[in-house]
């Protein structure tokens, strides 16, 4: 698959930017600042040997990925610390907890929806089909690509916590 041309980057970027300050300030209040955006160099994470006795070490970081088909092929995944999820969950509907549990959970998949649905409208004049949001606990240190992409990662803060997102696209 050829990767992505600057310009069709660019007006991707911008669409899941926009997205993402629009459902953060309008879903919860707050403003988004932009810390910094990098080019992903695809590597393997390091996690170890498997081992089936070993327990999963939990980074302390969850991710919702949506997963994009069409004209553009893909992920979006959204990524941040626990304390941004359960942040952005008591913004969002008033849930209180000190712990990753089902509510926390569903509410990270619904910031996936949202931010993706919202790039999808900005991009109607592309053939784009959403795939159902998944959440991990894993964070961005976890994360590995296709080859055949280049993505992007998109660092933002809010609340004094940091939130990244990375756009894994190529042409159809």
């Amino acid at each position: 698959m050829p990767l992505l041309s600057l310009d069709i980057e660019t007006v991707i970027a911008n669409a899941i930017d926009s997205s993402i300050r629009e459902t953060f300030s309008l879903m919860i209040g707050q403003e988004l600042t932009h810390v910094q955006t990098n080019r992903v160099v695809n590597k393997m994470p390091t996690v170890g040997k498997y081992n089936q006795n070993r327990p999963v070490d939990y980074d302390e970081e969850i991710t919702v990925v949506v997963g994009l088909s069409g004209q553009l092929q893909g992920s979006v995944s959204v990524c941040m610390d626990l304390e941004s999820a359960l942040l952005w969950t008591e913004n969002l509907i008033d849930h209180q907890s000190a712990t990753l549990d089902q509510t926390v959970i569903d509410a990270i998949s619904e910031l996936g929806n949202i931010v993706t649905g919202g790039a999808k409208r900005r991009l109607e004049d592309r053939d784009l089909a959403l795939g159902l949001p998944y959440v991990m606990l894993a964070g961005k240190s976890r994360l590995a690509f296709p080859s055949s992409c280049e993505p992007l990662q998109v660092e933002y803060a809010f609340g004094g916590h940091e939130m990244n997102v990375f756009i894994s696209l190529t042409t159809a």
